[in-house]
């Protein structure tokens, strides 16, 4: 396995790495940055396009940094070794561990997906939060949601603290990102039940029923949910009861709540055929 070895903060290779923090430059060159043990092998096991791998010794964790690398190398991914000053240039992270990939974008579309018979889909309409997007997206994934759909967002998915939050999973769901129509007409065309959240809803959310292919939609940290969604007629409006001052959830805690009562409803209805 050849080995790379870069001393210099000033090397082109670690200035281009440095440029793609910036999203014009991500979509410039349709690659992104990869950090930390964990995403990076996920990326890998979930045949993410690797190009390169850059690591410190020095910053290892523990011992499975380099079966990584040995793995990374199999596959004829190039490796390069940094020193301490050069990897903290690059590094996205107060506490790195060492190391990190360079990787291709993948497309974001919606005939790569195919859903399941009694499918679960999370909608996120315009967020704006890197760490609320990435969040959403491990959460969607727990719950074992079909796709995540994102509506004009703010952020791209590509923004290493994305990446970061989502700890991987932007890896291994599958992710649309398209706009409000072509979202409704998916969703139509797969006959797929659509719940709006918002505090204003007259509904509360365990009230509904989640057994059939169900697709819920959340809103902006700012904003919450447009008029799009909110004054669609096929769409049922669905809240959260709140008994404190507060009008709202952050919006990855309302999705976990409602994305669980969907899990319990299927696994109970489940248990009772049994």
């Amino acid at each position: 396995m050849h080995v790379e070895i870069i001393t210099s903060r000033q090397n082109d290779r670690i200035k281009f790495l440095c440029k793609l923090r910036d999203r014009v430059k991500r979509d410039r060159h349709g690659m992104f940055i990869v950090e930390g043990y964990r995403e990076l092998s996920r990326a890998m096991d979930n045949d993410i396009p690797v190009d390169v791998i850059f690591f410190c010794e020095k910053f290892f964790k523990d011992l499975a940094s380099w079966d990584l690398i040995q793995r990374a190398g199999s596959k004829n991914i190039q490796i390069c070794q940094l020193g301490a000053e050069v990897f903290e240039k690059i590094s996205c992270r107060e506490n790195c561990d060492g190391i990190l990939g360079l990787a291709k974008f993948w497309h974001l579309d919606f005939p790569q997906v195919k859903l399941s018979n009694n499918a679960l889909i999370l909608v996120a309409e315009s967020i704006e939060k890197a760490g609320n997007l990435g969040a959403l997206m491990r959460s969607a994934e727990s719950a074992g949601a079909d796709m995540l759909i994102l509506c004009n967002p703010v952020t791209d998915i590509f923004n290493p603290n994305v990446i970061r939050a989502s700890q991987g999973a932007v890896f291994s769901l599958p992710t649309v990102v398209t706009d409000n129509e072509k979202t409704l007409k998916f969703l139509e065309t797969n006959a797929v039940q659509i719940f709006t959240t918002t505090p204003s809803a007259k509904n509360i959310y365990f009230h509904e029923n989640f057994t059939s292919p169900t697709a819920i939609i959340v809103g902006s940290e700012h904003d919450g949910l447009s008029d799009f969604w909110l004054k669609n007629d096929g769409a049922t409006p669905i809240a959260l009861p709140q008994k404190g001052m507060s009008d709202s959830l952050n919006v990855n805690d309302a999705a976990v709540i409602v994305l669980y009562e969907v899990v319990r409803q299927r696994m109970q209805k489940e248990s009772n055929r049994m």
